[in-house]
């Protein structure tokens, strides 16, 4: 049997990253011929023979979607009945899972730039993301990760969305949350008793002023309930701990933009710390509270460090 091509076992955190579109983007860009498809244990990428194989595999690990981790790839010799001719992309398989589930993501630079762009078909939608961003883990059903798998299966794709996620060149590309406002999830505001009070931006500014106002409000996440309130209004503060018989335990603090980070914290690196805030991970940090810092007191009781 005549050794005409290269396969490759590409494992790590692979599933739900934009990894397949990734692989097709780089395989045009040295002229590749082959497939690429990826089901519960990884990715799978066979390769025509080409003299350019060599400098796919070098650039491979290092230009990897933001998300994306390679633990391992193996490779090894394969047998092509005839020769592929284009570059494509298969659908997920089945199987038993092996592979690494990724974390949801905070929302991304370009993301955030397009919900803020009037001119933007999702200007001020909440549920935006794309393959560098978004919910992953919290929404994934069963493996592998692709949409009907997802709580996003009860939400078609309209056109518009649905040409994005066909589009290999699209940052949407095989974005399995893809949404707008035509055909994702949307946004509300209740009062405590269910009763509709109104939805989409003018939710979100509704909500704003309740939390000016000294009143809890409850946002519904993709994970579950938080209980949220202005961190700079004690008598709030107190009545949330009230309601959470929660009396001294510390509350976590979501914080706008630099400035407010600058006034609350201290801190040797303050970019170092932004950095960390504003990653993929967008992790809880601890640190160091600023002497005249405008949260109250009750947020950390008796403790030196801000989450």
């Amino acid at each position: 049997m005549e050794i005409n091509g290269l396969s490759l076992r590409i494992k790590g955190k692979v599933q739900g990253v934009g990894f397949r579109p990734y692989i097709w983007q780089l395989a045009h860009r040295f002229g590749l011929s082959g497939d690429v498809s990826n089901d519960s244990a990884g990715v799978t990428v066979h390769l025509w023979q080409s003299p350019a194989v060599a400098d796919f595999l070098q650039v491979l690990p290092q230009d990897c979607p933001p998300l994306a981790h390679i633990d391992s790839i193996a490779t090894a010799p394969y047998h092509w009945v005839l020769p592929p001719r284009d570059f494509v992309i298969h659908h997920s398989g089945a199987g038993q899972m092996d592979t690494q589930i990724v974390p949801d993501a905070a929302t991304c630079d370009a993301c955030l730039s397009e919900m803020n762009d009037p001119a933007n078909r999702r200007y001020r939608y909440p549920f935006i993301n794309c393959t560098h961003c978004g919910p992953r883990f919290t929404i994934i059903q069963r493996m592998p990760y692709d949409r009907p798998f997802t709580a996003m299966s009860k939400f078609p794709l309209c056109a518009a969305c649905q040409g994005e996620y066909d589009q290999p060149a699209d940052r949407r590309f095989h974005a399995q949350p893809n949404a707008c406002a035509d055909c994702g999830p949307q946004l509300w505001l209740t009062e405590a008793d269910g009763q509709a009070v109104t939805q989409d931006f003018a939710a979100v500014q509704q909500a704003a002023a309740a939390l000016l106002a000294g009143e809890i409000v409850a946002v519904k996440g993709l994970g579950g309930f938080h209980l949220a309130v202005d961190a700079t209004n004690a008598v709030a503060v107190a009545r949330l701990r009230e309601r959470k018989h929660r009396p001294s335990k510390p509350l976590a603090v979501m914080l706008p933009d630099a400035d407010w980070l600058q006034s609350c914290v201290s801190s040797a690196d303050h970019t170092a710390l932004l950095g960390l805030l504003r990653s993929p991970a967008a992790p809880i940090v601890l640190v160091a509270k600023q002497p005249e810092s405008p949260l109250c007191v009750a947020v950390a009781p008796e403790l030196p460090e801000l989450a």
